[in-house]
């Protein structure tokens, strides 16, 4: 006979977890054009997480309206900055 405990609780991927799985993954600058950057990212959180893309999709939405994922242009090339200060105060 098995012994059934209580349920675990679910484990919640939101934009905290996300920023930190990301900044782990690319550090805090992503150089790629937006749509590239943006998919690498998605992808990313797919394989992490097991995810679906659009899940994955949404939480990238989520960091860029935070400010925690903004692109940015300078003379050396475009690409992601992953703010680590907006993704440490999300936590």
């Amino acid at each position: 006979m098995q012994h059934l405990g209580e349920p675990a609780e679910p484990f919640v991927i939101g934009p905290a977890s996300a920023g930190r799985a990301l900044r782990d993954r690319f550090g805090t600058f992503v150089g790629a054009d937006y749509v590239p950057g943006k998919t690498a990212m998605r992808d990313a959180l797919v394989e992490r997480f097991g995810i679906s893309q659009l899940d994955a999709e949404e939480l990238c939405d989520a960091l860029e309206a935070s400010g925690a994922l903004r692109f940015i242009s300078t003379p050396d090339g475009e690409g992601f900055h992953i703010d680590s200060d907006v993704v440490d105060e999300a936590a």
